[in-house]
């Protein structure tokens, strides 16, 4: 008996100087503020259950609404609501540099919280308020948060390059080593990162010094605790749908255990406070005008970028028209209306419709090139159709085995074309033609907006023009 008391005695002098810490991650909510009632609901009750938990965005806080990014200051109207919700801190996504360096600058300023991102580096006089890594303390606990962001083939961020001007960026998983000395200065040390699930694996891979990563940019939703190389990895899928919830034991400056759960957010009631801003946000009567009437529910999202080519093929003219999938920010469309607003949600980005004229062996190259520089696969075309073969996985070029225009004609390699694509393909694909094209003061959402108030109805249910073959 006297044996047993001293062992409990010693597990309870074991634990006595066991503290526990939560944090909260989200990512990817891409503006959608519809739902961010249900977060402030969510959030009110999980801070009256843990008043010290850490709120942390892991990138793309905005792009996906127009009333956050067709406004005179793109971005800033999700600061200000992320301000509302008590955000601690957040990393950098690809889509915040949408709107430029300056832009982005004004929402950094505007934050009451700090950005941070490891990767990033600004020319002098081009400052930015962002930092590699930050510090909390919570429970006599120290936490430290390193960001990253992810870059491409070009050693840039998914974004147009015109946007990122005066900005360099190193590779993530060579820039994370520089940090390694983090783990003797904390207790906790967190990933905050925009680099995809894949890539966050291979960085647990690198990198066992962290505790846990909290991801983005693939938009993938891990329910279940992931460890790799003892690392905790997570990402709460996108839009504003999930949270995730980790939440560290650590005694005497050890972790000493972890736990995993993903939250979804649309079962927490909506709160007030929040819906009101909400609504003040979107105050702007001339988004809701209709343009026409969609007969059939559009299911498949080439149908929509199918849709979307049309547009810009409409505006500039042209023989064939060209949208990368990443460019089409919906999945489906429901029958009914299709209003301004809508147009901005499919396409967010304001790149800028660009016409040039190009062989048709430059258009096949260029066709067979967008799939490895877009992370959604075969691009939608406008006044044409194709037969692909593609490997599987992101990134992979295609191979176009037949084409033609669309009363049938075959697409002939020296017959020259004239061809409308968006600015920011024309600066990104690898297969670039000869005529460098030229640039219409007309951006995507303008041109859909154009061509929809011409249609009476529109029915875009069945449409599609590529037939690709993923080996």
């Amino acid at each position: 008996m006297k044996k047993t008391t001293i062992l409990s005695l010693l597990a309870l002098l074991g634990t006595a100087f066991a503290e526990q810490v939560t944090i909260l991650g989200i990512n990817d909510m891409h503006a959608n503020i519809d739902n961010l009632p249900h977060l402030a609901g969510f959030l009110k009750k999980e801070r009256a259950r843990t008043p010290g938990a850490l709120l942390l965005a892991a990138g793309d806080n905005r792009t996906g609404s127009p009333y956050v990014d067709a406004v005179s200051q793109p971005g800033l109207p999700m600061i200000k609501l992320m301000n509302q919700l008590g955000f601690n801190l957040s990393t950098l996504g690809n889509h915040e540099f949408d709107s430029g360096r300056t832009m982005l600058r004004d929402c950094l300023d505007a934050a009451d919280f700090p950005f941070v991102c490891a990767n990033v580096r600004v020319k002098s006089g081009a400052e930015l308020n962002l930092k590699p890594y930050h510090f909390f303390e919570r429970n006599g606990v120290r936490i430290c948060v390193l960001g990253l962001i992810q870059t491409g083939d070009n050693g840039l961020p998914d974004a147009h390059p015109e946007q990122l001007k005066d900005i360099s960026f190193r590779n993530p998983f060579e820039a994370v080593r520089d940090y390694a000395f983090l783990r003797d200065k904390c207790d906790i040390l967190l990933l905050l990162t925009h680099l995809g699930f894949e890539d966050d694996v291979k960085l647990a891979q690198l990198f066992p010094e962290a505790d846990a990563i909290i991801g983005g940019h693939s938009h993938t939703r891990v329910e279940k605790e992931t460890i790799v190389n003892g690392v905790l990895v997570t990402q709460a899928e996108n839009k504003v749908k999930f949270i995730s919830r980790l939440v560290f034991d650590v005694e005497n400056g050890k972790v000493k255990s972890r736990a995993y759960e993903l939250i979804s957010l649309p079962d927490f009631p909506a709160d007030e406070s929040m819906a009101a801003s909400v609504a003040e946000v979107k105050n702007n009567p001339d988004m809701l005008r209709e343009l026409t009437v969609v007969k059939s529910p559009i299911n498949r999202r080439e149908s929509l970028g199918c849709m979307m080519a049309d547009a810009i093929r409409d505006a500039a003219g042209t023989d064939i028209g060209v949208v990368n999938m990443g460019n089409v920010r919906l999945d489906s469309f429901p029958a009914g209306s299709i209003r301004v607003e809508d147009c901005f949600r499919l396409d967010p980005f304001g790149n800028k419709t660009a016409v040039l004229q190009v062989s048709g062996a430059e258009l096949i190259a260029f066709l067979n090139a967008v799939p490895a520089t877009d992370h959604h696969g075969a691009p939608c075309v406008s006044g044409m159709r194709y037969k692909a073969t593609k490997a599987a996985g992101e990134r992979k070029p295609m191979r176009i085995t037949e084409a033609c225009l669309e009363d049938g004609t075959p697409i002939t390699p020296d017959k020259i074309y004239t061809m409308a694509t968006n600015s920011y393909l024309l600066s990104t694909v690898p297969a670039r033609p000869a005529d460098p094209g030229k640039a219409l003061e007309l951006d995507g959402a303008d041109s859909m907006i154009m061509y929809l108030e011409k249609q009476n109805t529109i029915d875009y249910s069945e449409i599609s023009r590529a037939d690709v073959t993923v080996e």
